[in-house]
């Protein structure tokens, strides 16, 4: 995460006041998008999410996958696209992790490891085990450009400890041009509906952290590139280093790092 000055938090690092909060809103918001479905399409990603749910009530949660040779906070570089092809399968994969189409971008770059993965919920709501992999700051589906962004949410990509090499610390970035500060859990809470969600997107208690926190706009979610039977719903922004930790889950352990959404109205823009 970087390092903001002094004055740019306000009342930062408050207790998290879970019990102001519905509890409905605990869980992620990768179950509650901005993004919706329409009739029938709609019943699909609920009745999938009950039954991965149920699923891991039975069967209970996987073991974590081993650790990443990289700690968090290490520089790396992304090795050429030659060279992670080599370690590849037909399918493109490597130990059934897929090296997506938004990675091949980040071939030759630097990047600072942000978070080591060892378990995770899957884009199915399963929860799965997952050794020697991390996720790099700034390498996420946005992919190289704009057209790259589909559906916009900036998940982070995942890279595999054969994918990636140790690296110097390159020349710090420039500074970034918008800052917002987000508003108190009063005036949050104020949008909620009973289910503590916003046009279906929760906000969770981990969230309550931030309020009061200035802090850079990393980029507002524009979908590009949804089906026909998905459209959008409501302002959503990233800001920058804030991603999900997995809190909502309990104590599952999710490292999937999932970037935050917030609404419009959560948020005082510079």
């Amino acid at each position: 995460m970087s390092q903001l000055p002094a004055d740019t938090v306000r009342n930062a690092g408050v207790p998290l006041p879970a019990a102001q909060l519905p509890m409905q809103a605990a869980r992620c918001q990768y179950e509650g998008l901005p993004i919706h479905a329409r009739p029938p399409f709609g019943v699909l990603r609920p009745t999938r999410r009950i039954r991965e749910h149920a699923r891991m009530r039975l069967a209970g949660v996987p073991a974590r996958g081993r650790p990443s040779a990289y700690e968090v906070g290490s520089w790396v570089t992304v090795r050429s696209v030659e060279e992670v092809r080599a370690t590849l399968d037909a399918g493109d994969r490597l130990g059934g992790l897929w090296f997506t189409g938004s990675q091949w971008s980040f071939c030759g770059g630097t990047y600072q490891v942000e978070h080591t993965v060892r378990r995770m919920l899957d884009d199915h709501y399963r929860m799965r085990r997952i050794s020697r992999t991390v996720t790099l700051r700034g390498a996420t589906c946005a992919g190289a450009g704009p057209e790259d962004e589909g559906c916009g949410l900036g998940c982070a990509l995942l890279f595999r400890d054969d994918w990636v090499r140790p690296a110097d610390a390159p020349v710090a970035p420039a500074a970034p041009q918008r800052y917002a500060t987000v508003r108190s859990l009063q005036e949050i809470q104020q949008t909620l509906g009973p289910d503590g969600t916003l046009l279906g997107v929760p906000f969770h208690a981990a969230m309550a952290r931030h309020v009061g926190r200035r802090l850079p706009v990393l980029r507002q979610v524009v979908p590009r590139a949804l089906p026909r039977w998905q459209y959008p719903v409501g302002e959503w922004y990233q800001l920058d280093g804030l991603r999900c930790l997995g809190e909502p889950l309990g104590g599952l352990g999710c490292d999937r790092q999932c970037a935050l959404l917030w609404h419009r109205s959560w948020l005082d823009l510079d």
